[in-house]
Formats: C-alpha cells, sequence, structure tokens
C-alpha cells in the first residue's frame, strides 16, 4: 500500500480585502512535480493534502498527522504556523515523519534539533533532487544524501553541502505537469498568485538577504520555450504573478522576449491584472526600456521601476557588502523615468550597520537631487534567521531587535499565532529614542514629499532659488507644528512608533476598514486626510506657508500652489476628474529641465484608476497601489488650442 506524502506552503491573503487572492504554493508544486516524475517514487508514495492557506491547526494536524511524512517549506510568513503544526503532528503521531525546507530554519545552529525537536530532516538549499531522493530510499540511508541536516535524537547530522542542480531543465514544471489543475478547479471564487522562475540564483551577497549571502552563485535559466509556456497557464488561471527572479533584467534579449510575452498573455485573456518583478540591482538603459514597454504597452502595469539602493552612503554600502550605481547613472535613469512618466520605485532601510541619523537623513536628500521624488519605499532592517547579518554583524554593529508581529501585511490575519519577524530597534549609532525620532521624520516626509503635498512645491523651489530639499523641508518641519490636526497626527504616530519598536506592535485601529500595520503606519496621516477630508484644509495651510516663508512673485507663487494643488487627489474630488488648467507659466518643463518658465500652458491633471471606487479601496490603494503612484494625478501639457 503506498504510502502518503503531503505538503504545507501556507501564506496569508494577499492585497485589498475585497480581493480572496492567494499564492498558490509553487515550493510544493515544482518538489513534488519532480518526485512524481520518478515512476519507482509514484509507486511507492500517494500524493496527500497540500496546505496553501492558513486553515486551523487542530483539524489540519489531525488529517496530517496520519500520513507517513509531511513537508514544510518555511519562510518569515509561515515559520510559526508551520512550527505549532508540526509540534502539534508529532505530538499526535511521533512516527510522522517532518521534513523541513525554505530560508527559516536555523541551518547553522549546533542546537537546532534540541530547540526544534519535532523537526526530523531539514534540507537545505535547493529541494528538488534531495526531498526526490528522500521518498526513494529508507530512511537508514538518507545519510547518504548531501546537503541534509538529520535529527539523531537531538544532535545535528550534517550530511555535507548540498549539490546545486546543474540542468534546470530536468525540473518538470508544476503548471504545465497540471500539478495545480485540480487546486484551481476547486476553489473558484479564489484569485491565484502564481510564482515564476525564469532563472535562479543571486550573484551578490548582501549581509541583510538570506538570498545573497547563504546561495551566493551562478545564475541559472530555465528553457525559454517553459517560461512562455508557463505564462500562457499563468494569465488563463490566475489574476496576478510574481517573477521571481533575483535580478530580472540582467538578460536584456531573453528578459525582453519574457516582456512581450507577458504583455500578450494580458491581452489575450484579460485576466492577469498584475505582477510584480525584482529588477536587475546595476540597472542599465535596456532595463529601463523594459520597464518603458511596460508602462506603454501592458494593459494592467502596477509598478514601475525598482531601484534599491538600501543607502546611499558609501561606508554603509560596504559595511552590508553592496555597491549602487554611479551617481551619475543613478542621475540619468531617474531623469529618463520622469520624463517618459515611469514610476520608479527606491527602497531605503532603516537600521543598517553604520547608519546614522544624519547619514539617513542624507539618503533621502540625495536621491531628491538625482531626480526620485515620488517612490521611496521605506523598510526597516530585519535580522532573517541564515542572513550574515544576524549571524555575523549583530554584535559587531551593536543590533538590537525586537519580534515584531505585525510588520508584514496580513500578519493579524491569525491572532493565534501571529507570525513575528526580528525588527532592528537600535544599533551602534542609532539609539532607541533616536531611531523613534527617524521613524516619525520618515512619516513626516512620506506625507509630505513622497506622498506628493509638496513633491512640486520643493522641486521648483530647487531650481528657482537653489534652496536645497533639506532646507525646505527642514521649514516645513518647523512650521508644521502651527497647524492643530498635523501637531496632533504626528504626535499620535510618534507614539504607534513607540508601540511598535517596544511591544513589536503598534496596537493602531484600522482607517475605515484598511489595517495598520508597520509598512502601513508612516501613511497613516496621509489616510487619515482623506478619510476625515482634511485635505482641503491642509492644502489651505500649505499655501499660506508658502507665502509666507518664501519671497515669491504673488502671481507665480499663487499659480504655482494651484499646479501643485492638483497633483494631489482628493478622493472627495474623484469624480470631477478630469481638470484642465491654463497657467501664465510653463512649471513642468521648468522643473523637470530648466526649460522657460514664462510661457502660458495648458494642464491636464487626471487619473487612469476607477473614479466610482469607494473610500475603503481608496485607502487600501495608498498602500497597496503606491508603485504607481496612486493617489497623484498624471500631468500632461496640452496644446493651447485645447
Amino acid at each position: 500500500m503506498p504510502k502518503i506524502v503531503s505538503f504545507v506552503q501556507p501564506n496569508f491573503q494577499q492585497g485589498p480585502r475585497e480581493l480572496d487572492a492567494f499564492y498558490l504554493p509553487y515550493s510544493a508544486g515544482i518538489i513534488l512535480a519532480k518526485a512524481w516524475q520518478d515512476p519507482a517514487i509514484s509507486q511507492q508514495w500517494k500524493q496527500g493534502s497540500i496546505i496553501w492557506r492558513r486553515d486551523p491547526i487542530e483539524t489540519t494536524a489531525q488529517d496530517l498527522a496520519q500520513h507517513d511524512l509531511v513537508a514544510f517549506s518555511t519562510y518569515v510568513w509561515n515559520h510559526r504556523y508551520n512550527y505549532t503544526l508540526a509540534r502539534r503532528i508529532k505530538q499526535i503521531n511521533p512516527l510522522c515523519i517532518t521534513v523541513f525546507g525554505g530560508p527559516e530554519p536555523a541551518v547553522t545552529d549546533p542546537e537546532l534539533f534540541v530547540k526544534e525537536p519535532f523537526m526530523d530532516v531539514v534540507i537545505r538549499s535547493e529541494g528538488e533532487l534531495a526531498f526526490s531522493q528522500l521518498l526513494a530510499i529508507s530512511p537508514q540511508q538518507w545519510p547518504s544524501i548531501p546537503g541534509l541536516l538529520l535529527n539523531q535524537k537531538g544532535r545535528v547530522l550534517d550530511t555535507g553541502p548540498a549539490i546545486r542542480i546543474e540542468d534546470l531543465d530536468d525540473l518538470p514544471s508544476p503548471y504545465l505537469t497540471g500539478f495545480f489543475d485540480d487546486l484551481v478547479r476547486n476553489n473558484p471564487d479564489i484569485i491565484w498568485n502564481a510564482t515564476l522562475e525564469t532563472n535562479r540564483g543571486c550573484p551578490y551577497q548582501c549581509t541583510f538577504c538570506d538570498w545573497g549571502s547563504l546561495t551566493y552563485n551562478k545564475v541559472k535559466r530555465f528553457d525559454l520555450d517553459r517560461v512562455l509556456a508557463e505564462l500562457d497557464w499563468i494569465g488563463q488561471n490566475c489574476g496576478f504573478v510574481t517573477i521571481a527572479d533575483a535580478n530580472f533584467g540582467m538578460f536584456v534579449e531573453r528578459d525582453n522576449q519574457i516582456i512581450d510575452h507577458l504583455i500578450k498573455v494580458q491581452k489575450r485573456w484579460n485576466r492577469l491584472t498584475s505582477f510584480s518583478i525584482t529588477w536587475a540591482k546595476n540597472q542599465r538603459n535596456e532595463v529601463v526600456d523594459m520597464v518603458n514597454k511596460l508602462v506603454e504597452q501592458s494593459p494592467n502595469f502596477s509598478q514601475g521601476l525598482t531601484v534599491s539602493v538600501q543607502s546611499m552612503d558609501n561606508s554603509v554600502l560596504e559595511n552590508i557588502k553592496r555597491r549602487n550605481l554611479d551617481q551619475h547613472k543613478l542621475d540619468e535613469i531617474f531623469d529618463i523615468c520622469d520624463r517618459k512618466n515611469i514610476p520608479v520605485y527606491t527602497e531605503l532601510i532603516l537600521g543598517l550597520p553604520g547608519e546614522t541619523a544624519t547619514s539617513w537623513k542624507e539618503n533621502f536628500w540625495r536621491i531628491f537631487r538625482s531626480g526620485n521624488h515620488t517612490g521611496i519605499n521605506i523598510l526597516q532592517a530585519q535580522l532573517l534567521e541564515n542572513a550574515e547579518m544576524n549571524l555575523m554583524q549583530r554584535r559587531l554593529w551593536g543590533l538590537k531587535s525586537v519580534p515584531n508581529s505585525d510588520y508584514m501585511s496580513g500578519s493579524n490575519a491569525d491572532t493565534d499565532i501571529p507570525e513575528t519577524i526580528e525588527v532592528v530597534v537600535s544599533t551602534k549609532h542609532i539609539s532607541g529614542e533616536t531611531m523613534l525620532e527617524l521613524l516619525t521624520w520618515n512619516s513626516f516626509i512620506q506625507t509630505f514629499h513622497i506622498n506628493g503635498l509638496t513633491t512640486y512645491l520643493s522641486r521648483f523651489m530647487y531650481r528657482y532659488l537653489g534652496l536645497d530639499y533639506s532646507d525646505f523641508y527642514a521649514r516645513l518641519e518647523c512650521r508644521y507644528r502651527e497647524q492643530p490636526w498635523l501637531r496632533q497626527e504626528f504626535d499620535r504616530t510618534r507614539s504607534y512608533f513607540h508601540n511598535w519598536l517596544t511591544q513589536g506592535r503598534a496596537e493602531h485601529p484600522d482607517i475605515n476598514g484598511v489595517e495598520i500595520f508597520g509598512w502601513n503606519l508612516m501613511h497613516r496621516v496621509t489616510l487619515l486626510m482623506q478619510q476625515q477630508s482634511r485635505l482641503a484644509e491642509i492644502k489651505h495651510w500649505i499655501r499660506s506657508f508658502m507665502m509666507e516663508e518664501f519671497d515669491l512673485p504673488r502671481d507665480l507663487a499663487q499659480q504655482l500652489i494651484n499646479w501643485q494643488e492638483n497633483y494631489v487627489i482628493d478622493y472627495h474630488n474623484l469624480k470631477n476628474l478630469p481638470i484642465v488648467m491654463q497657467y501664465d507659466y510653463d512649471f513642468l518643463a521648468f522643473i523637470q529641465d530648466g526649460s522657460e518658465l514664462y510661457q502660458p500652458s495648458n494642464y491636464h491633471f487626471d487619473t487612469t484608476e476607477d473614479k466610482q471606487m469607494n473610500l475603503t479601496r481608496f485607502l487600501e490603494g495608498i498602500y497597496f497601489h503606491r508603485k504607481r503612484n496612486f493617489g497623484k494625478t498624471v500631468i500632461t501639457k496640452l496644446a493651447l488650442s485645447t
């Protein structure tokens, strides 16, 4: 009688709440598809359950405990759930074999099985070959399989380095072999998020990452025809796809073909409404061209170009083994994106080794001077279990952390087993109190510059008066406390960040049904402005600030402020878009490239978003659709006769 193998790879519901969206369990699919390729395994083993969401622990454990082997794909979004489930399975049936893989198990810890006695086997690195070998031979022979950690009564038996898969095309596709067909068919109401690998590997060794620092290796590619066929399947069955390459765009000709096919798939089946791509870290103009192609041709492109700098300080970059583009190239890419209206997205991480309060703020001024103003994602440094920053740099740089249970979107969905991430709360160079001040300042700069309230005002002053962004926002920061509502809400933001740093949870009530978790906390003032219909009041205060603080010609100042006000969408006026306005000045051309300011111009302010959406959807979009500059109008210059 065949033995039963089950697989656990749960995730949270994704995106806005009205979408019942979940990830397909890709790791389970490709690992089991490889196993079933072997006739001997398929005769000895039978597939049991595939757990793809956070089903109740007790009923799930009672079911899985009846099976012979249960595998767990484990990362930060499911490790506590998986550990709890495995522990309960072993309590019910100690003979059930548990196999763990993924980035989360502490593979360097000699006490691993003392701390986690419910684990029988841990697979390091790629899992497809090792897992198939586990199923093919008896447990007594498992020490002969490279890349395993075996639990020998609490001791770790290390079977040696894992063998890298040389030819990725030896791995059958879970999409094309029909592995997911029944799952999709049996859950017609789910919007499925697919994972697409076009290549595997990362040539970088960033110390904060458990991708590059532990898997530093040559990048290997899947067959292009296979990738395109998988895109066809995904286009017919899924609403979202994550291209899981660490550096998409590094193979220019091939990746352009994938982009072309992605656009065709979107247009042909009209089902794939969104996708996510991690672009190559050292962008060339060819990568910008790929993004521009998506902007112009994709019917549903929800993000722009990501330029992940992490820090602009060279000493910090050296500490984390990261090298960014040189400043001239960065300026060039930002300028191209600005002119072509391509959303550009930059990631900064607060709490990295060597970063100071001064260098942290300087990161923003340097990025603004380079030309990126609307797409800066501010992340908090995390100590991932197997990343070098956790294993080797924590003590050296005085990195202190708390387990945070509301950093990830959806992490509060399971109140019994909240998932946690070790979030850096202080460092050798940033005290806990300074960290709190910087988090509050992040909210300030996010609200005014990145979310759009004063973006073009500061850019105009930089061009017109040579006033640096640091000076503009120092003045604004000194003055905003004069406005009672702003003072109150930024003080409240600070108190919620204090909870977040000390207790691991912000304990923030939702705003019109929108969950305020760690990433979303710095957007709370923007959300409240829209929910409480405060935007007109704040725009009026900004108008007063500009008129009182700067000695500009009155007519120029008034028209500039009006032009800026039309940039940020007031939800309560959403249905009134588009707006067409004539000005005596060509603000956009002047701001972008220093062209003649004093010439009459017509401007068209509009949005591509649904103008009938409800308030909750609009508020959700400020976070979930931030990569496409949600909440801001697209500004187009028209002919004067229009």
